[in-house]
């Protein structure tokens, strides 16, 4: 019997639940098979059919089972629901059928109250259900199936405080019976207690017992989602599908991941493809659930034109098939409404209504719909009406939100709409409240309905971001609130992280608006909202032109005014006022926008006219900006942008000396508007500057104090002071603002302030005091460093300049003019002391140069013009132009310098650099040879020969060398340089631990220690020199090496950092690299995330860019979090090669062909390919990949050349690349060389079986036939 069958019924309850109602047909027709006739089968099987709309078939099958004593009750109470269903309810039968329940009820036996318990339950009418297990336990106190039940009753009751009780009964009825319906509620009860580890050990045990019960691995998915471990949700997901690939909650799993998560709208299309053709399939006559199952990606998704056009052709077939269902049609009025079609989703809620009179959601969206068509008479009686009816059923977050719009288009108070608003966001955070986080969560959390809160916040606001210290409006604080909320639950999804920039940038926070546009920028650059905000955030890199390129941005309104105030910046008048009359013109400026398509704010349409006054006045043109102003006054009168108005209004004031009226528009600003210290500050200006009134000046600043008091306004007030010359007062009130609220930026004031004040001994306490804990304010030093100067405190000024200057000169170009300045005052300082300056003025003179290159270069072409057979001067303009990749010219200089010095070795090692990276490889390799034998012991120039030898396929040359230098100094052996070369050879050449053992023996020297040290540790965390992160090449086999062995590795790693002790800036950056190298070998999310933390500083700082680029990209890949680690490796593909960065930009390549090779883009693998063979020859690795490819593409012949390169160029080290070689061997039939390359495998590496058992029997037995 079905009952007996520990699956069975657990599977089939759980799809009914789940209103899965085919899959429980399908498993009861299944098991019918092996059960015949089962009536507990054929009831399910009858129920399922019923609740997909198949009545008379399903009342034919409960009167045939109404008979059988274990389901009399539950078929009659089945019959008696059935019939209610119908269209037309035939009531004598009803109240026959109710007769025949009543009497046949006081006398079931507990298998039949049993079953119409749980036919109760899952029909959700509980009070039924539990009156049916109180009598069935009464009858059978310790029966496991009515315990466990009754506990699932408990679980599911409306009453909280009964809920803990379930765990008893659950315990209870499974015991040591293993019940899968029992473990199932067990873990229902401890997900709801959001103990997550119990809920998992369970959903392991119910997996090893029973793996083919999928609802256990589905809740373990959902287990994973409510700890927000995507990944490990992920994951499940895809074994879920592995199994079946049509689940529905795996595939919807995996829809919201790439929402949600990864806000990849590509990946979301094509995986809600699959979902909608699987609902359809596996669910055919159940519309409900095809609307219910992608409601959370309408509600996550809703910013998305063709996600919604996806969804609204879905739904609208499923409404046509199921055309008297309201919730189809209310879901196919929510998505004509999120794109704007408001006559589509009311004729859609008209629909519902008609239907179903009660539905809420049909009436909401009406009222919407009403509101959005201005039809503002109706909306508002609608409105009404609907809070009357809501009053008794408790209010929800949507009335409010529909009063503040109303209130909106009415003109209401702001005041009132923002209190709405927050209405509307703690009711509908309220929802949430005691909700695990997963699908149902992220649904009810409806990112559609947060953001138009934060719109409506917005878009009658300012539109200029607010002023250091100055306090946030509230509505800048709740859109913050909101945001942050969003951000939390869905990371991924680009406009919420756009929203969160805007009102960063608002706030003024603008380093924070910075790092969530480079999120928007990394998931879609081609937004062009993103590039006008960020040229709001940095004015000054602002490119018109590149924006322009952009699909669609020329329309929009952001860029003409960013537009025009970039060409009022350049001084450009004329084209200024032609672009703002032209963005004068577009919808929504003149008068409000008609529909959101051309929403512009009030803030934004006020700027439009201040921008085109500012410009008209500068241009002289007062009368025409007198006009183009009152015009603004007029339309905006009565708005919170009148004050901006009046601002511009005085300075046309000013622009014709009126003085007085320009004050007397200032006095009437009040300070509860937001432009009142702007206001008080051009007051202040006006006395100062017109008035020559420092009285009146200070006045306006002690206003501000007293007004609005706080650190901010004093610090103001204190600034006045300063300008004023009275640095006595300033003093005061910085020192009493300190007590308030420290800061090292006062302590710098007051230091400043002192020395106006001629107070220069405690102004340097000051000033070392802010330098404490701000040890790289370069320019604070320089201003300490002066004072002490001044106090002829010549040493202690020394030892502040050379504390800045402990850091080796990065490609900051801020850091490095600030360093210019810091060594020009220290010359000065060395000069009073009558010390030599010229180390710290050659210094200051190559700084120069990098900081103006066309200076440095125009300065040594003049020196070379008046010097020209000076070698100094002509090597100097050599390595400039070497540097910035002018090749030709190099070369040309490098030539000129060894006529005049024939033996000029650092002039002949920079010319075979040149024609080296000319791809001219064999001259390169003369020169070095012909250097080698001049200086057989010049272990740098060895290095460098080394590296130019490997990448023209000549490494074994180096033996020579080697020999050579023996030969002409025996004791070089001991020499660091020489092991370190000795290393490297040995590195190259596959044979891991030879390389160690000379690296060991260089790793102590000065000059050698850091590059032995590196390489050193990159051996030991990848010996096999695998491309780490990449996947196609089979790692799992290529790499043997157990956890334990990883471990031991990076820890060895870890050994020999921690014995490196770094003298310079640069040897500290890279022990700062290679420690997060080891972090991201680890693997463990924490440490990769820590690293890819640190890196990123890293990178903003231009710290070995290449290197940190590369592991940044490998940790992201680690981190699952792929698109970002290819951005960082397209970014790397497009260097320029060069000496120091040519490792990382091949690895780079590799891992990207990978990645490419994965997505079967072959044509860009050819190409990165090509690029890292051209740059090396003995790549083996770009060989193995090209070998791949045509595996793939069965071209065994040409694979196996390739391969053979790879055999070849890894030194036969490399068992799986034997492995494939002979593969390909086999099937292009040379039996023979397959056979020797499984020997050569066996011979170096006996522990690979597998080529014996594969590869070496077959083609040994085929040489035979």
């Amino acid at each position: 019997m079905s009952e007996n069958d520990k699956t069975c019924l657990p599977l089939i309850i759980y799809y009914m639940r789940e209103k899965y109602y085919r899959h429980a047909i399908n498993t009861a027709v299944r098991n019918l098979k092996l059960y015949n006739n089962d009536p507990v089968l054929r009831f399910f099987k009858a129920f399922a059919t019923l609740m997909e709309g198949h009545t008379q078939e399903a009342l034919r099958e409960f009167i045939q089972l109404k008979d059988h004593p274990h389901l009399s009750l539950c078929s009659t109470a089945a019959l008696i629901y059935a019939h209610k269903r119908c269209e037309t309810i035939d009531q004598e039968a009803v109240t026959e059928l109710n007769r025949e329940l009543k009497l046949s009820g006081s006398a079931a036996g507990d298998r039949a109250l049993y079953y119409a318990a749980l036919l109760y339950w899952i029909l959700e009418l509980n009070l039924k259900a539990r009156t049916c297990i109180k009598k069935m336990l009464k009858l059978s106190e310790t029966s496991p199936e009515g315990l466990i039940l009754k506990g699932w009753i408990v679980l599911t009751s409306d009453t909280e405080e009964n809920r803990p009780q379930a765990i008893r009964y659950f315990d209870s009825g499974v015991q040591d019976t293993g019940n899968l319906f029992g473990l199932m509620g067990k873990m229902e009860f401890f997900v709801a207690k959001q103990n997550e580890q119990c809920a998992l050990d369970i959903a392991n045990q119910i997996v090893v017992s029973h793996p083919d019960f999928s609802p256990a691995l589905l809740m373990k998915m959902k287990v994973f989602m409510s700890l927000r471990d995507w990944e490990q949700t992920e994951a499940v997901a895809q074994r879920v599908l592995e199994r079946d690939g049509h689940d529905l909650k795996a595939l919807q799993m995996m829809t919201v991941i790439a929402a949600a998560k990864d806000g990849n709208m590509e990946l979301v299309k094509e995986r809600l493809q699959a979902l909608m053709s699987a609902v359809e399939i596996s669910e055919p006559c159940n519309p409900s659930l095809h609307v219910e199952i992608t409601a959370a990606i309408s509600r996550l998704c809703g910013h998305n034109p063709e996600i919604l056009q996806m969804l609204t052709v879905f739904v609208r077939r499923v409404s046509s098939r199921a055309p008297a269902a309201s919730d189809v049609i209310c879901e196919l009025g929510y998505l004509h409404n999120h794109q704007n079609k408001y006559k589509d989703a009311h004729k859609c809620y008209s629909t519902a209504l008609k239907t179903d009179p009660k539905c809420t959601s049909a009436l909401v969206g009406t009222i919407r719909c009403q509101l959005m068509c201005d039809q503002l008479e109706e909306a508002a009686q609608q409105l009404a009406f609907f809070c009357e009816v809501q009053e008794s059923l408790g209010n929800t977050a949507e009335v409010p939100l529909l009063k503040a719009l109303l209130g909106r288009k009415q003109s209401a108070g702001e005041e009132t709409v923002m209190q709405l608003l927050k209405d509307a966001t703690e009711l509908h955070f309220s929802v949430l409240r005691g909700l695990n986080f997963g699908v149902e969560y992220l649904q009810m959390l409806d990112l559609n309905f947060l953001l138009q809160i934060v719109c409506m916040h917005l878009e009658s606001k300012q539109d200029f971001a607010l002023v250091p210290g100055q306090t946030p409006p509230f509505w800048l604080k709740h859109s913050n609130m909101i945001l942050e909320t969003v951000i939390k639950a869905v990371p991924g999804m680009s406009v919420s992280c756009y929203y969160m920039a805007y009102v960063k940038f608002l706030r003024g926070e603008h380093r924070t608006a910075q790092h969530f546009l480079n999120l928007c920028m990394e998931k879609d650059p081609s937004v062009p909202e993103i590039h006008l905000l960020q040229a709001r955030l940095q004015p000054e890199r602002w490119r018109a032109q590149q924006v322009s390129e952009l699909p669609g941005v020329r329309d929009q309104f952001q860029f003409n005014l960013l537009k025009a105030r970039a060409l009022l910046r350049s001084g450009d008048l004329k084209n200024a006022i032609q672009c703002l009359k032209i963005t004068m013109n577009m919808p929504g400026v003149r008068r409000p926008s008609e529909g959101p398509q051309f929403f512009i704010s009030t803030s934004e349409r006020v700027s439009v006219y201040l921008e085109l006054t500012e410009a008209l006045r500068l241009n002289g043109e007062q009368n025409e900006a007198t006009k183009v102003l009152q015009d603004a006054v007029l339309r905006f009168k009565g708005t919170t942008e009148e004050t901006c108005l009046m601002l511009a209004n005085v300075d046309l004031a000013l622009a014709r000396d009126d003085v007085d009226a320009a004050v007397v528009v200032l006095q009437n600003i009040l300070p509860s508007e937001l432009t009142y210290i702007q206001a008080r500050e051009k007051m202040a200006h006006i006395y100062l500057e017109r008035k020559h009134n420092e009285k009146l000046y200070i006045a306006c600043y002690r206003e501000i104090s007293e007004q609005l008091p706080g650190p901010h306004t004093k610090i103001l007030l204190a600034d006045a002071f300063m300008k004023i010359h009275q640095p006595e007062e300033a003093v005061k009130i910085y020192q009493e603002v300190e007590k308030i609220a420290p800061k090292d930026t006062l302590a710098k004031k007051i230091g400043q302030a002192l020395v106006k004040a001629h107070e220069y001994d405690t102004a340097v306490s000051y000033y070392e005091t802010a330098l404490k804990t701000d040890t790289l304010d370069c320019l604070m030093c320089v201003e300490l460093s002066e004072l002490l100067l001044k106090l002829k405190r010549f040493e202690k000024a020394q030892q502040v300049l050379e504390k800045a200057l402990e850091h080796e000169p990065t490609a900051a170009l801020t850091t490095m003019m600030n360093e210019v300045t810091v060594l020009r005052v220290l010359v000065k300082v060395l000069r009073a002391r009558n010390e030599s300056a010229l180390d710290v003025m050659k210094r200051l003179h190559d700084l120069q140069q990098k900081t103006q290159p066309g200076k440095g270069q125009t300065a040594l072409h003049s020196r070379f013009k008046s010097q020209p057979d000076n070698e100094e001067i002509i090597f100097g303009l050599a390595q400039l132009y070497y540097e910035h990749q002018k090749l030709d010219y190099c070369e040309e200089l490098c030539l000129k310098i060894l006529q005049l010095h024939q033996n000029h070795t650092a002039a002949s090692l920079l010319l075979a650099d040149t024609l080296f990276w000319k791809n001219q490889k064999e001259e390169a390799v003369k020169i070095y040879a012909s250097i080698m034998q001049q200086n057989p012991d010049n272990f740098h120039a060895m290095a460098k020969f080394l590296h130019i030898l490997r990448r023209t396929g000549k490494l074994d040359d180096v033996r020579s060398v080697f020999i050579a230098c023996e030969r002409f100094s025996p004791l070089s052996v001991r020499e660091p340089g020489y092991n370190y070369c000795k290393g490297l050879y040995f590195w190259h050449s596959c044979q891991v631990t030879e390389a160690l053992t000379h690296m060991n023996k260089a790793r102590g020297d000065a000059d050698w220690g850091e590059p032995a040290v590196d390489l050193m540790v990159r051996i030991c965390l990848n010996p096999d020199r695998d491309v780490f992160g990449g996947e196609v090449l089979d790692q799992g086999q290529k790499n043997m090496s157990s956890e334990s062995e990883n471990e031991t590795r990076i820890s060895t790693a870890h050994n020999i950092l921690s014995m490196f002790r770094p003298r310079s800036k640069s040897e500290q950056d890279k022990l700062e690299l290679l420690s997060n190298l080891c972090r991201i070998y680890s693997k463990e999310p924490k440490e990769v995330e820590r690293a890819v933390l640190e890196l990123t500083d890293m990178q903003a700082n231009n710290v070995m860019l290449e290197s940190s680029l590369l592991m940044m990209a490998q940790g992201f890949v680690q981190l699952k979090q792929i698109p970002r680690a290819r951005n960082f490796l397209k970014r790397l593909t497009r260097m320029e090669w060069s000496d120091a960065n040519a490792e990382d930009l091949e690895n780079a390549c590799l891992l990207l062909a990978d990645m490419y090779i994965k997505m079967g883009k072959y044509t860009q693998v050819d190409k990165l390919l090509d690029s890292c063979i051209r740059h090396n020859e003995l790549c083996s690795k770009a060989y193995e990949y090209r070998g791949l490819m045509m595996e793939n593409e069965q071209r065994h012949s040409d694979a196996a050349l390739q391969y053979e390169l790879a055999w070849k160029y890894s030194s036969r080290t490399h068992p799986a690349v034997g492995f494939r070689l002979a593969f390909n061997y086999l099937k292009c039939k040379n039996y023979t060389l397959a056979v020797d390359v499984c020997r050569q495998v066996l011979q170096r590496r006996p522990d690979y079986p597998q080529i014996q058992d594969e590869l070496l029997t077959r083609a040994q037995l085929s040489l035979r036939l």
